[in-house]
């Protein structure tokens, strides 16, 4: 059968039955490129919604408000405490107890009005005295009575007829001249013994038979003695010095020899100094160890220093050479640090160098150092064995002094065996000496008895003044316990002027002090002050007159605060003012706190900010507005700097002057900081 069609492309179409194969193949294909178009839509507005609610959550969150006109008060605020003006202050004179107090803080009181009930006791003052007074009485009692003071004394004290300074000197002159006549005495009696002891011995010699030449060979004797000893003593004492430098110098020649050896010991491994092994050069193993490790940290600060931009350097002998010509205070702080650990580092290695370099030298003789020490010990026994020796000789070993010493012997005895022949021609002259030396005790006696009394006597005035001291002490603790009898308080406090308490220093059961406030009093007529400290800068907003404003002011009638004067704090008189307000009112109360404002009137700005909105950098005070850009899928928010001039503030609310409309949204706070130019997320 033969069909009747069409031959396109490479394909034959059949007419006939309703379709074409060709139509059907292309109307399948253009559905299915459709549905892939719309799904790739689909899928990049998820991806797209998706990642800017991703970031939108990554950026801050910001909180805005409109720009806007509004009033501005410049207010200064704070707290003090009311004072009072010239009050009255209740001093009392002596420690007493409280009983009970009679009045109350704001109380009005009359003159003579009880303040404070007082325990029925002596004053502490009071006792006190009263208590001195026993005490110098005792004194007294114990002066008088003694057993020391003579009863003349006694009785001239206790009648208070105690002598003048004229008095006091004369007796001291009278004694004193006494005791002066009995020394002359004592002195004329020995020069009459003296003489008859020597007119005694030239009529013996006269008479008898001479010792002179006895005497002359005795005092020759005597001297080659002494002179023998003092030549054996000086030949000694050389001999010592001589043989003591000797062992000196050999001494510190040993220990010297010691301290080499123990160095050089102490640089052997295991234990040094036991064991008598020699060092060997491995013990200086760490100190080589040390120069190397302290060498590799030097390096690595030369190293830091290039890092740090001073420089290239290939040894330290160049760091050296080019610090010569360093000004440090050019150096940045990075590279002051890094010259100070090239210090350190060169200063560790220098020490490493100098102790492995002594090492060295003490190892390298060693062994002499043994073989020197050896013969310095056996040269320092033999000196002290030989200095042992000359300290064993004595003096009387020597032949000069043994022949002297016999030769003196001699003549004494020649001496003795004339003078016992000749005793029996100075009889007369014995008794003579007898009585003289009688009278020369009798005068020793008088001026024994005389210092005695001298003695005595500054004794006697001692006591006498110090008890006329006492007995005047005394009198005057007397009067003193008088006064304050008189002055007494009483049993109570009272009022001294009418007027209003302000203050009560005490409660019952504690004590007073002497010369403090026991209460103040505000005098009726007298005003109140108030102190506030303010920065220098708060202060210029407030000038002298200003009448304040108080918090809570429907609790106070009538009370008005003036400000009077602007001084420096004396606290801090460079950063801070005191304000000192004029205070009025009969509800106001010294120490009572109040909360005051004062400060400029309220004014109208056209452009008006939280003062969370006003920030400051190095460029001087800006504010951050948002303004909003167009996307493809929502609006993007730009944080935006301007520079404004603040022109006044309050607690709340800053005016401002900037080049802006009135109408745009300032940034006031933020989850995050926030910089100009950046994108932020609004607050919903």
């Amino acid at each position: 059968m033969i069909y009747a069609g069409a031959y396109y492309q490479g394909k034959f179409f059949r007419k006939g039955k309703g379709y074409i194969m060709g139509e059907n193949e292309g109307r399948k294909r253009r559905e299915w490129v459709k549905n892939a178009a719309i799904v790739f839509l689909v899928i990049m507005l998820l991806l797209t919604f998706f990642s800017n609610t991703i970031m939108n959550y990554s950026l801050p969150e910001v909180a805005t408000q409109y720009v806007q006109s509004g009033t501005i008060t410049a207010k200064v605020r704070g707290t003090g405490n009311v004072e009072a003006n010239d009050p009255y202050n209740v001093i009392v004179k002596e420690s007493r107890v409280i009983e009970s107090v009679a009045v109350k803080q704001g109380d009005q009181v009359e003159k003579d009005q009880v303040i404070y009930y007082l325990e029925n006791k002596e004053s502490d003052e009071l006792k006190k005295a009263e208590d001195e007074l026993e005490e110098l009485e005792l004194s007294y009692m114990k002066g008088l009575f003694g057993g020391t003071v003579s009863p003349e004394i006694i009785n001239k004290v206790a009648s208070g007829r105690t002598d003048s300074f004229a008095s006091y000197q004369a007796m001291v002159t009278d004694i004193q001249n006494r005791l002066e006549a009995a020394e002359a005495r004592v002195k004329e009696c020995q020069n009459v013994l003296d003489n008859l002891n020597l007119q005694s011995t030239v009529n013996t010699n006269n008479a008898t038979v001479s010792t002179a030449a006895d005497e002359l060979a005795k005092i020759q004797a005597t001297a080659d003695l002494a002179s023998a000893q003092a030549a054996f003593n000086a030949y000694k004492e050389r001999r010592v010095a001589e043989v003591s430098a000797q062992i000196a110098e050999v001494k510190k020649q040993v220990e010297d020899l010691r301290e080499l050896v123990s160095k050089a010991e102490t640089l052997a491994e295991g234990n040094p100094g036991t064991g008598g092994s020699i060092p060997s050069d491995t013990s200086i193993k760490p100190l080589r160890d040390k120069v190397e490790e302290t060498r590799t940290v030097l390096y690595e600060k030369i190293a830091n220093l290039g890092s740090a931009g001073l420089g290239s350097f290939a040894s330290p002998g160049e760091v050296e050479e080019w610090k010569k010509n360093l000004d440090w205070n050019t150096l940045t702080k990075a590279e002051q640090i890094a010259l100070e650990n090239y210090n350190v580092a060169y200063s560790e290695n220098k020490i490493a160098n100098d102790r492995l370099n002594e090492a060295i030298n003490s190892l390298s003789g060693y062994s002499a150092y043994q073989a020197s020490l050896s013969q310095k010990e056996a040269e320092l026994n033999a000196l002290e064995n030989k200095l042992a020796e000359i300290n064993a000789i004595t003096v009387n070993s020597n032949e000069d002094v043994k022949n002297a010493t016999n030769r003196l012997a001699q003549a004494e005895k020649n001496i003795n065996e004339i003078t016992s022949a000749n005793k029996e021609t100075s009889v007369s002259y014995q008794n003579q000496i007898a009585n003289a030396e009688a009278a020369l005790k009798n005068a020793q006696a008088v001026y024994e008895l005389l210092k005695t009394e001298q003695t005595e006597l500054a004794a006697d005035i001692n006591a006498e003044l110090d008890l006329s001291k006492i007995n005047k002490d005394i009198a005057e603790k007397k009067e003193e316990i008088a006064r304050l009898k008189e002055s007494s308080m009483g049993t109570a406090i009272t009022a001294p002027v009418a007027g209003t308490i302000t203050s009560l220093a005490y409660v019952a059961g504690e004590t007073t002090k002497p010369e403090e406030a026991a209460a103040v009093i505000q005098v009726e007529g007298k005003g109140y002050t108030l102190k506030i400290s303010v920065t220098n800068e708060q202060a210029k907003k407030v000038q002298v007159g200003d009448t304040a404003e108080l918090q809570n002011a429907w609790y106070y009638d009538d009370v008005q605060a003036i400000l009077s004067s602007i001084k420096p704090d004396p606290d801090n008189p460079g950063q801070k003012k005191l304000l000192e307000f004029e205070v009025t009112g009969s509800s106001i109360q010294a120490g009572q706190a109040l909360n005051i404002s004062v400060g400029q009137r309220s004014s109208e700005y056209e452009l008006v900010v939280p003062n969370s909105a006003v920030r400051e950098d190095n460029n001087g005070k800006f504010i951050l507005i948002v303004e909003s850009k167009s996307g493809p899928l929502s609006n993007r928010y730009i944080a935006t700097r301007v520079d404004v001039e603040v022109l006044a503030s309050d607690d709340n609310n800053t005016a401002i002057s900037a080049g802006l409309y009135g109408y745009e949204y300032v940034i006031t706070t933020s989850t995050k900081p926030v910089e100009a130019g950046k994108q932020v997320r609004l607050n919903e």
